[in-house]
């Protein structure tokens, strides 16, 4: 079997391979005499307040590597020397800190240590490509309640309609999520599997350009969580907000503007410190959140209510029709074995349940389902010290999250309604009716990981590394169904029932892909140059089956009566007397001739960045990659076993589980400047071109006249070109601030892998010109302003983005003796203009020794009506031509809430640290 020989190059990788693992940075130096400027050799140094050490060299020099990402104070001392400790050293993950300590003879008139606080260079001599790092500090300053709204304030990230990231015009797919070093990515959907908290972050990475061989499995982002750890210092803190939305435009969200703190409000809390010192350490945390959602419904009809609409059967009450609650949890112990050797166990948690705006539903609120989500994350890593330039880690890893959607727990409730109580007239709200889809998706994956890090001489950093990932993948989706009797009529009354797996209903099945991948790179820093290079192998095995006769793939109703009936005389034919009951394959017996096995996929991307110090304040980098990923399981599998029905026309698509790894060639220039002592400025150009998205085929015609259906292929293609300018103060003179500038043009043949199946259905040719992808934001520019004075501050968060495109359509039946031009250009016109404004007060005071922050904060200060949707007719969110054709349409049909971003929000807030 091909997974026989995966687990044996996975052995010969495993005995031949090393990496490094994520959350650490590296300090390097030289100890001076601070009068002559000779080095000093064998000097001390040392990380206050943790086990982390070393001595220079004969020529000054150090590196201490692993240095957990934080602040610290660094302290260096040398006989007959007075000692010097530099305080507040920031380590940010995968980069060098360079430190210079110049230490004094002592004499008998010195006393104690020189203290010289250390500032972030405003320029990074080892960043070889575009990435954002916020760290605990800066999170805590910014008027944010979650993490995705940091993601959103870097350059080059923007959101479409639907809430997706997009990094540098990527589809909201191609992003890799990780923390500590491991993906927390959701294979089915590429989406985040587990929510990490605000407060339990302490650095936050977003590689938005190319990034390094050590990642993979990703197109055009990489968002990197580094977690919080206990220490030997005790710590705990609690922060309650509650607010509501106050807006001024009710007649669209039909919001009563009441404050509500059961409603909305949000509680986290956290603690951590050490159960036995200097050995075994411990960090938790914990929230609760409820947003009781901003656009309502009206309870008038209940789901089993009157179908002639005269009645109401509701309480008449207004209901939420997007809130949104999640419990999440945090749980780090670290053990210290020995001197070399630790293990750290992480455990994540969260529980999500959403409702998300259903627009015919908003008189029947209580008639469609609410999603529920589960994600589980548990990481233990076993780090091993070989020497002081040398470490191992040894990575066991096991990620499972579930959705599940239903209305009632059982299938069979008696308040299932049949469908026909759903059928209105058009532009109608349902006056009764119950969602009859049920859905649940669990995926799980083991991880093993082996690590080790070398820092082979003073400019040499070499990682290789190999991982391996088993999956397994459940989904099942239930369309309820009327029961019918032994005579094929359905029951009266409705008694609602599941069909089996062989119709178009029922969707079930289990799919167990397997991944393996490797690298080797080496970070080389030298005086004038600092050079990043490496190389990455993937493998992937989806262990899926497609069918051999692509022209009957229906294993459960084939067309041919060859793949129905048994040819007993071997003829070739099956004669009228082989067509009997009798005679028919089993289901077992066709899968022995059905399928045929998928392929093994392979991929190898090279990696290369360069950064050329041009100054002691300015720095030349250039980037260029090849990134490869594996579609998302859910275009791979889903409904990859084609259950074509006998009817007319183009069914589909169909996943298919032989798709090949999409691509990506990513080329970066940039240039970073320090204007001062406080300020810098980034300026970066970037390409990207991109091969064989996920789209439709050509239709594939069956057995039957008139019968086709199209699966998904390789097949699209874009590019994606830019320009970033982003200035930084840092904060000096109680203030600090940052903006950038993004130009961006991103185009494709395709936005979705389903548009061009809808395009063939509907007669258009194969899309074969590149136009604006949905997502394509030409213009986006985003600001922070952060002040503090004795005690008293504010931040500021402002963003502005021209509008997103849409495709104009029109509204015919007034014309007449005319011709009618029958499609515009796709994604021709671009939607409004987006600006909001979000902002944060605060007093922090020492009350009894505990320090407390009071604090409000406003989200969408100016309760803006940002568009993110448009009628296509008009090119406007709160008006169409049908409104003016439509007739019998409900009072409020034409007002959709869900065309426009979230209104204002102010929560009052407090911060208690312990």
């Amino acid at each position: 079997m091909k997974i026989n020989k995966v687990i044996v190059l996975w052995i010969i990788l495993m005995s031949s391979t090393i990496i490094s693992g994520q959350g650490y940075g590296k300090i390097t130096g030289q100890i001076k005499d601070a009068s002559t400027g000779e080095a000093l050799p064998y000097a001390n140094i040392i990380i206050e307040k943790t086990s982390l050490g070393t001595a220079s060299d004969i020529e000054g020099n150090f590196t201490i590597l692993r240095v957990p990402s934080g602040r610290y104070n660094i302290k260096a001392n040398f006989v007959g020397y007075q000692q010097m400790l530099i305080s507040g050293v920031e380590v940010l993950t995968d980069l060098t800190t360079d430190l210079e300590f110049e230490l004094s003879p002592m004499s008998i008139e010195m006393e104690g240590e020189i203290v010289v606080s250390a500032n972030a260079p405003m320029v990074r001599k080892d960043l070889t490509s575009t990435e954002a790092r916020v760290t605990a500090e800066e999170i805590a300053n910014l008027p944010v309640q979650d993490l995705n709204q940091v993601i959103d304030l870097q350059a080059g990230v923007n959101r479409d309609a639907g809430g997706g990231i997009h990094i540098r015009g990527g589809r909201s797919t191609e992003v890799l999520y990780m923390v500590n070093g491991i993906s927390i990515t959701d294979d089915f959907t590429r989406l985040q599997a587990v929510q990490l908290e605000t407060g339990s972050i302490q650095e936050l990475q977003i590689i938005s350009g190319s990034f390094n061989a050590e990642y993979g499995n990703a197109m055009s982002g990489v968002i990197n969580l580094v977690t919080k750890s206990g220490t030997n210092e005790f710590k705990s803190g609690l922060e309650i907000l509650s607010g509501n939305y106050f807006t001024s435009n009710d007649d669209v969200f039909w919001s009563d503007n009441s404050f509500d703190p059961i409603n909305n409000y949000d509680i986290q809390g956290f603690i951590s410190g050490a159960l036995i010192p200097d050995d075994l350490f411990y960090f938790a945390s914990i929230r609760r959140f409820n947003n009781g959602g901003w656009i309502f419904g009206k309870d008038i009809y209940s789901p089993q209510g009157n179908l002639s609409g005269t009645d109401t059967t509701g309480s008449g009450e207004k209901v939420s029709l997007n809130g949104h609650e999640r419990w999440s949890g945090q749980l780090s112990l670290e053990y210290r074995i020995l001197k070399n050797l630790r293990v750290k166990t992480d455990l994540f948690a969260n529980y999500d349940k959403q409702k998300y705006y259903n627009h015919i539903y908003r008189l029947n609120p209580n008639g469609y389902n609410p999603d529920e989500r589960i994600g589980l994350t548990g990481v233990t890593k076993i780090s091993h010290q070989i020497s002081s330039s040398t470490f191992q880690d040894l990575t066991f890893a096991y990620r499972y999250n579930d959705y599940t959607s239903k209305l009632y727990d059982s299938p069979f409730d008696e308040r299932y309604v049949h469908p026909d109580s759903a059928n209105v007239s058009g532009f109608q709200f349902l006056r009764a009716g119950t969602d009859l889809n049920r859905f649940f998706r669990s995926t799980s994956s083991a991880v093993l990981k082996w690590e080790l890090s070398s820092q082979l001489n003073k400019s040499n950093l070499i990682k290789v590394g190999i991982e391996t990932q088993f999956d397994r993948l459940f989904y099942e989706d239930i369309n309820l169904v009327p029961l019918e009797n032994e005579f094929g009529q359905e029951v009266v009354p409705f008694v609602p029932s599941i069909r089996g797996v062989d119709v178009t209903s029922h969707d079930m099945f289990t799919r167990t892909p397997f991944k393996l991948s490797a690298f080797i790179q080496d970070k080389i820093e030298l005086e004038s140059l600092i050079l990043n290079i490496g190389i990455r192998f993937d493998l992937f095995d989806p262990q899926g089956k497609i069918a051999v006769d692509e022209k009957d793939p229906n294993i459960y109703n084939p067309f041919r009566l060859t793949h129905i009936y048994k040819d007993l005389n071997l003829d070739g034919d099956i004669g009228l007397d082989e067509q009997i009951e009798s005679n028919k394959y089993s289901l077992a017996e066709k899968e022995k001739f059905w399928w045929k096995e998928t392929s093994l996929k392979t991929q190898i991307s090279p990696r290369i960045g360069i950064a050329y110090p041009i100054t002691d304040e300015g720095i030349i980098r250039f980037s260029f990659g090849i990134f490869q990923q594996i579609p998302e399981y859910s275009q791979l599998y889903l409904g990859d076993e084609i259950k074509l029905t006998s009817s007319q026309g183009i069914q589909g698509p169909f996943g298919n589980p032989d798709l090949k790894p999409q691509r990506t060639t990513i080329y970066e220039i940039g240039l970073q400047q320090k204007l001062s002592e406080n300020f810098a400025m980034d300026v970066t150009g970037f390409y990207r071109d991109i091969r064989d998205w996920v789209s439709t085929g050509q239709p594939i015609q069956t057995v039957l006249a008139g019968n086709s259906y199209a699966i998904r292929i390789n097949r699209d293609f874009a590019n994606v070109r830019g320009i970033t300018l982003a200035l930084n103060k840092r904060f000096a003179e109680n203030y600090a601030f940052t903006i950038d500038y993004t130009f961006q043009v991103a185009e494709g043949t395709n936005s979705t892998p389903e548009e061009e199946f809808f395009a063939q259905a509907d007669g258009s040719e194969p899309t074969k010109v590149l136009t604006p992808l949905n997502w394509d934001q030409t213009h986006t520019v985003n600001a922070t302003l952060f002040f503090a004075y004795e005690g008293w501050g504010a931040s500021l968060i402002s963003r502005f983005n021209t509008g997103q495109p849409y495709t104009p359509s029109q509204i015919a039946g007034a014309y007449s003796g005319r011709n009618i031009i029958s499609g515009l250009t796709e994604n021709s016109r671009n939607k409004p203009d987006v600006f909001n404004v979000d902002l944060e007060l605060n007093r922090k005071l020492n009350l009894f020794g505990q320090e407390l922050q009071f604090f409000v904060k406003v989200f969408n200060l100016l309760d803006a009506k940002n568009p993110t949707t448009v009628f296509g007719d008009t090119g406007l969110p709160d008006y169409t031509l049908q409104q003016d054709l439509a007739f019998g349409a409900d009072d409020g049909w034409f007002v959709y809430p869900n065309f426009y971003s979230e209104p204002r929000k102010i929560f009052l807030g407090l911060n208690v640290s312990f």
